[in-house]
Formats: C-alpha cells, sequence, structure tokens
C-alpha cells in the first residue's frame, strides 16, 4: 500500500509539470484530492483531531493540508472534508496493522507536526521526511504497503503484493508515477523519471525539472504561476489544486480567460462538455474514473465528452476489475477492499 502522504496527493503530482501543449486531464486510476466545501456547497469546518482513530492523528493534519493547499482535489477525490479524513484514517489503520510497519505513536505524532508547519510546495515536492514510515523489511523482502520496508518503498508493479526496495535517486525511472518511488525532495516528473521539481520562473521541463502544482511549464521552458479563473490565460494549464484550466495563452486576436472545472455527484452529467455552455466537469468523489461515457460521447484526454457520475462501489461489495471503488480502496478478489501488508503475509 502506498505511503499515507502519497496516497492522497498522487494525482496532484502526476499533474505537476504540465507542458504548454494543451493540457491533458490526470490518470484515470488515481483518487484525486480536495477538500474547502462539502458536496452542497456549504463550508466545511477544520477537522476535528478527536475523531481520528488512535495511531492515525497525522491524517487530520494531513487533511487540513490538503484543504490549504488543494481545495479542489479534495472535493473530487473524496467528496468532502469528511469523506478525506475517513478514507485515510482506514487506509492508515490497515498499514499500522502489518506486521513489520514503521508507523508507531512517536512516528505519527512527528509527521503531523510536520504537516502542520509544512507549505503547499512541501507536500507537491515530496519533501515530508518525517511522514515517510520506514519498517523492518529488508529490500528483496515481499511487502504489501511503504510502511513496512527499511527503504520506506514497497515496489508494486501492478501487483497487490510487492518488493521492499531502494527509492529512486535523481535520473531513476519511476514506471507508477507515484512520488514513492523517489527519494526526498524528488518527485516522479511526467517523463516517469526521479527529478528534483523547479521552482517559479526556474528552468522546467518534463523529463528533468517538472514545474510544481500551481505552477506550468511555458514555452519559454520556465516555470510560471496559473492562474484564478476569469483571469486572462498567461498559456495553457491544467492546475487541479484549485481546479482551473487554460487552452493557451490570450493574445488581442484570440483572448482566452482561465474557466473552472465544474463538479458533479451521482447520476449528474460530467466530462469535458456536458452540455453547452457547461464546463469541464468531474465527478466528486470520483474524479475521472466515476465519469462514465454515454451514447453519442466519446473520450478525449481519458475524460468523456459526455458521461453521467457513477456511484463507487463500497468496501465489502461485490466488484469487477473495471469497477471503481472508494478511494484508498482496490478490487481484491472480487471485493473492494482497503489493501493491507496482511494480505502478502
Amino acid at each position: 500500500m502506498r505511503n499515507i502522504v502519497c496516497l492522497a496527493c498522487l494525482a496532484l503530482v502526476t499533474a505537476c509539470g504540465a507542458s504548454s501543449d494543451a493540457p491533458s486531464l490526470p490518470d484515470a486510476a488515481e483518487p484525486l484530492a480536495d477538500a474547502a466545501i462539502d458536496a452542497g456547497g456549504s463550508t466545511v469546518g477544520a477537522p476535528d483531531s478527536q475523531s481520528v482513530a488512535p495511531g492515525c492523528e497525522h491524517v487530520s493534519a494531513l487533511c487540513a493540508k490538503l484543504w490549504e493547499c488543494a481545495p479542489f482535489f479534495l472535493k473530487a477525490g473524496y467528496g468532502d472534508l469528511a469523506g478525506c479524513m475517513d478514507r485515510l484514517t482506514k487506509a492508515c489503520t490497515e498499514q499500522y496493522k502489518s506486521n513489520g510497519s514503521g508507523l508507531n505513536q512517536a512516528g505519527i505524532l512527528a509527521c503531523a507536526t510536520s504537516l502542520a508547519t509544512a507549505s503547499c510546495n512541501d507536500i507537491f515536492a515530496n519533501n515530508l521526511p518525517a511522514c515517510g514510515f520506514r519498517g523492518a523489511y529488508p529490500d528483496g523482502a515481499v511487502c504489501g504497503d511503504n510502511s513496512q520496508c527499511a527503504s520506506g518503498f514497497c515496489s508494486h508493479n501492478g501487483s497487490l503484493c510487492g518488493i521492499c526496495a531502494a527509492k529512486g535517486a535523481s535520473g531513476a525511472p519511476c514506471p507508477s508515477g507515484s512520488n514513492d518511488e523517489c527519494q526526498t525532495g524528488l518527485v516522479c516528473s511526467p517523463g516517469k523519471l526521479c527529478a528534483t521539481p523547479a521552482p517559479s520562473g526556474g528552468a522546467c521541463d518534463e523529463n528533468t525539472a517538472p514545474c510544481l502544482l500551481g505552477t506550468f511549464c511555458t514555452t519559454a521552458g520556465t516555470c510560471a504561476r496559473t492562474v484564478e479563473a476569469g483571469v486572462e490565460c498567461p498559456g495553457a494549464f491544467l492546475d487541479l489544486s484549485k481546479g482551473t484550466l487554460c487552452f493557451g495563452k490570450s493574445t488581442d486576436a484570440n483572448p482566452m480567460t482561465a474557466g473552472q472545472i465544474g463538479t458533479a455527484g451521482v447520476g449528474q452529467a460530467c466530462g469535458l462538455a456536458p452540455a453547452e455552455g457547461v464546463p469541464a466537469t468531474l465527478c466528486a468523489p470520483g474524479g475521472v474514473a466515476a465519469c462514465t461515457l454515454t451514447a453519442g460521447s466519446i473520450s478525449l484526454l481519458g475524460l468523456p465528452t459526455k458521461g453521467i457520475c457513477a456511484a463507487l462501489t463500497q468496501d465489502g461489495y461485490t466488484c469487477a476489475a473495471t469497477s471503481q471503488c472508494m478511494a484508498a480502496a482496490q478490487c481484491i478478489s472480487g471485493t473492494c477492499q482497503i489493501p493491507s501488508g496482511r494480505y502478502c503475509e
């Protein structure tokens, strides 16, 4: 199972470093993350640490940080702040029960403290060493989640169970697209290489110097800040932290302003163009994966032009390989379950 922080943020890092070409949508196989407003549009209060199960107190700090740094992601991934707390606490609880797990109370509290003072760029840049839990298993041992490994990384290669392995240095491949595969401070670039992210204003490219979320790589090859919805487009970007996008740089001949990606609930319309005059819309929760193709629609950029948001399969219910389980869960032996290192013992 992935590191609990990367589990929440994987979609963030896969969207980082969007090129100056027309933006693409995130990988449909992973949950997104977004938090400040609930599905009905009302403001959600700050997370209550007392509601978090003993041993997983850092989840409260993590969801609070996502709320601060990437509100659109949390809504698309978990529906609301309560959903983030619920799903990540369940995932953490499974890690906590695994043999050899490095999750312990002292480490969890250190992680929570680190998250409380971390910047948004620390989150996006995989720069939270206190949250990289390391376990007892040496490289080469069978594992189910990262916290069991002394290296802090369980290499799955698409399988439920994996092998403990070293994290990649700069330039090493990261085929899954996850920051889990890379050393602290490195991210998995869009080109699937571990790389040091470029700062705002710094030189960028998709392989060796990706831009962090909230910035994009311009045609000039430097990272520039994205803009809010309604502001003139500085270039092509997809910013899933706040759900805005531009398809190119605004000019006098072709003026463009940044659009706001919408969210929809079960049974509602979603897609790149759900209806005339309606902006691109993702499902919340479920993101891209829950948007199912409707008759007469086609798929572009990994999202139907028109679709309907499907209900996610809850834990313990029957699923097929193509089923979309709730965030943090997988279809295991025909049932949606949260993966655990215990399955690989």
